[in-house]
């Protein structure tokens, strides 16, 4: 009989850890960092451990952040979710593992004897996916992150999982809380209201791999009538997300810029973007930009300053909340606000909110339900807990 067990994640938000067995077939089910560092032990034991496979929903650190020390299986994980990973490894100048393997959504795939479905999902990372396990005549659906408010259509994701599932194991980052679930559509038009408002620029700190953001902002830019500034690194994210993703080697109003000095393999590749300009190019031109941003870039907005007054520039805090309480973006805060640029929050939760996670227990009728990544665990059977 097909089972589970979770190693980490059943009383703490991320770091998702689970086992799914079936005979001899061992399978691991992300593979992430711990964001505390409290995980260290685990993660060194589970790396060890032999596994017929490793499966990952998604890119996120506490999801996949390890799978480059995993040699000794197959390790799976989303088609573009990988062209993401290959890109950022080349540009830390490492190697992508040959191990690494692809799937994509809705084509099943087998590891010893058990049959893996991928589901496309929303979430904050690109190309993530819930999981369907069945051996046995038995079948565990494991969500991943999800979330119902972004721009895929719900409506399609529940119209091709299973009717019923014998175990739900779902994540419940939201569960307990009054989390902000604006849909992208409602946070890009709040972004278009804020955009209009000024004729200055308009800084978005986000995160680089938050594809269905950078889409968000720039429609939000484009309507306020604004060309757009993407950093080297994220313009090679974007370019490796591919389709009609927003980037500067495809969309004229959007212009890679390179916040320090890149020589080697990232010199080179900034050299072969399409639309670029420096520092000069920026100041002398139109302030009616919109520039997505890093907490790491103080110091090029500093001479963005320097070069072309900016006081009054507005920047959208489009990140979580929880990452002001971060050192760095702390500081970097703090030097926006020392050059007068007005700070404001506009972000909306990656993770499902407590009402669409019952709408998905509906839509599977499972057997048994157990929540993870969550605060709030639980274990649910239908005949008690």
């Amino acid at each position: 009989m097909i089972n589970y067990s979770i190693l980490r994640g059943k009383d703490k938000i991320g770091e998702n850890l689970i086992e799914i067995s079936y005979g001899e077939t061992r399978i691991l089910v992300e593979l992430g960092k711990s964001l505390d560092g409290s995980g260290e032990d685990l993660e060194k034991e589970i790396l060890q451990k032999r596994y017929s496979a490793v499966v990952v929903s998604h890119y996120h650190e506490d999801h996949a952040g390890l799978i480059k020390y995993k040699r000794d299986c197959p390790v799976y994980i989303g088609n573009g979710a990988y062209r993401i990973v290959k890109t950022a490894a080349e540009y830390r100048g490492e190697i992508t593992p040959e191990n690494i393997l692809t799937y994509r959504n809705g084509r099943s795939f087998e590891v010893g004897g058990i049959k893996i479905t991928p589901y496309l999902c929303d979430h904050s990372a690109y190309d993530s996916y819930m999981l369907l396990f069945e051996a046995g005549g038995r079948s565990i659906l494991y969500t991943g992150d999800f979330r119902f408010h972004g721009r895929k259509d719900k409506e399609k994701l529940l119209a091709a999982l299973p009717e019923r599932v014998d175990v739900l194991i779902h994540e419940g980052t939201n569960i307990g809380k009054n989390a902000c679930t604006l849909t992208e559509s409602e946070l890009e038009n709040k972004a278009v209201e804020i955009m209009q408002a000024t004729d200055k620029p308009v800084f978005v700190l986000q995160s680089a791999a938050n594809i269905d953001r950078l889409v968000s902002v720039y429609r939000a830019s484009k309507r306020s009538g604004r060309i757009m500034y993407m950093d080297n690194y994220t313009s090679l994210i974007a370019e490796a997300a591919g389709g009609k993703i927003p980037r500067p080697d495809k969309f004229d109003d959007v212009i890679a810029f390179t916040p320090r000095a890149v020589r080697g393999k990232r010199g080179e590749a900034f050299l072969k973007i399409k639309n670029k300009r420096g520092l000069n190019g920026i100041t002398k031109g139109t302030k009616r930009y919109t520039m997505l941003v890093r907490a790491s870039m103080a110091d090029y907005i500093k001479k963005l300053d320097s070069a072309a007054h900016i006081c009054g520039a507005t920047l959208i805090y489009s990140i979580w909340k929880g990452y002001k309480n971060d050192k760095y973006t702390a500081e970097f805060l703090s030097a926006m606000a020392e050059l007068g640029i007005n700070i404001v929050d506009l972000h909306t939760s990656g993770h499902a909110a407590a009402e669409d996670i019952e709408l998905l227990k509906r839509t599977v009728c499972a057997e048994e339900i157990v929540c993870v990544h969550t605060e709030f665990c639980y274990n649910v059977k239908k005949d008690g807990v």
